[in-house]
């Protein structure tokens, strides 16, 4: 994205889990190491940390992010990846010319030239996507449930959500949204530790605290 500078940012950092093929996006506004150190070392931070790092960028590139990883984080241990991998690199690839076409389209679509704003809305509507390879969306294959983008994800028909403002509304309607088996039996599948101080209409709604 050099052509497209936007606040320094020049290039995107597309990270995919191989085996789930969910993909994590980041704007950078180089390709050094210590800056793409810090971006991995979020990821790692909140997905994990994984035993093998790849890129077609060669093996002394991968050693450097490795190095400024493990300065940060003496704790973690990867190993790079063997050179020119056909299967990962070819999926890679795939991954960089999907997100570069659906980053053209979101940019027409919304009248910006802002990638690195849309680059979160990318990443989610990619990882929503149903995957041939893995018979289910990268977000399935990694958290296990379908992702929920609101209300609607649960069964509310959407001219009843215009009209909610508050919990207690919410709550009011929940009697009729019952009737999901697939809902049903995921929140029934969640351990008694998890759900001790949550009831199933909470869990089921995805309550979070801001």
């Amino acid at each position: 994205m050099q052509s497209q500078c936007i606040n320094n940012f020049r290039f995107i950092m597309n990270y995919q889990d191989h085996l789930t093929k969910f993909v994590v996006l980041k704007p950078l506004t180089s390709k050094r190491a210590e800056e793409i150190a810090h971006n991995l070392l979020d990821i790692y931070t909140t997905f994990g940390a994984p035993v093998i790092l790849h890129s077609d960028n060669g093996r002394e590139f991968v050693n450097s992010i490795i190095t400024e990883l493990h300065s940060m984080w003496s704790d973690v241990k990867i190993v790079h990846g063997k050179p020119r991998h056909s299967q990962s690199q070819g999926s890679i690839e795939r991954a960089n010319r999907d997100v570069e076409d659906m980053l053209a389209t979101w940019m027409a679509q919304n009248n910006t030239k802002d990638w690195p704003n849309g680059l979160k809305f990318i990443q989610f509507q990619k990882n929503r996507a149903f995957h041939s390879g893995i018979g289910r969306s990268p977000y399935e294959a990694m958290f296990g449930c379908p992702a929920r983008v609101g209300l609607a994800s649960i069964g509310i028909p959407t001219n009843e959500i215009e009209s909610l403002c508050t919990e207690e509304d919410i709550e009011s309607i929940l009697p009729q949204t019952q009737n999901s088996d697939e809902n049903t039996e995921n929140i029934s599948s969640l351990s008694d530790e998890y759900c001790e101080n949550y009831t199933k209409d909470e869990a089921k709604l995805g309550l979070f605290f801001i």
